[in-house]
């Protein structure tokens, strides 16, 4: 992602979490219950959570494009022998894994999060 649009995503995140503690405020206030308060936090720091994420996020995109524009055939390169090639696919196949955990984890923090601040609903729901 580029640099400039790091930024415009950084400061509409910053603005969507200041919307979302304001509007928590008033509504915590109106009906006199600050539960709406806290349950604000977990949305913010789920925000919070895919901005710092978002180089997972980035890394895991671009190699599921890598992984469509190369495949075994083409992993060959003329400088590499038998053993050299083995080891770049190992190498290649290990930093797959590394941020398909990362992808994992993050999407377990974002889950994880919404349960702790709305999870108490579910019984007003059923």
């Amino acid at each position: 992602m580029k640099k400039n649009n790091l930024k415009k995503q950084t400061w509409f995140i910053y603005f969507l979490s200041t919307w979302i503690l304001i509007l928590s405020l008033f509504l915590s206030y109106i009906n006199q219950d600050w539960q709406w308060f806290s349950r604000s936090g977990s949305l913010i720091v789920i925000l919070g959570i895919y901005l710092t994420s978002s180089q997972i996020i980035e890394n895991s995109h671009r190699l599921g494009q890598n992984r469509n524009a190369h495949n075994d055939g083409n992993f060959q390169r003329d400088w590499a022998s038998d053993k050299q090639e083995k080891f770049l696919r190992h190498v290649r196949h290990n930093e797959e894994e590394t941020w398909v955990m990362g992808k994992c984890g993050f999407n377990l923090l974002i889950v994880g999060t919404l349960i702790w601040g709305f999870g108490d609903l579910l019984f007003y729901i059923l």
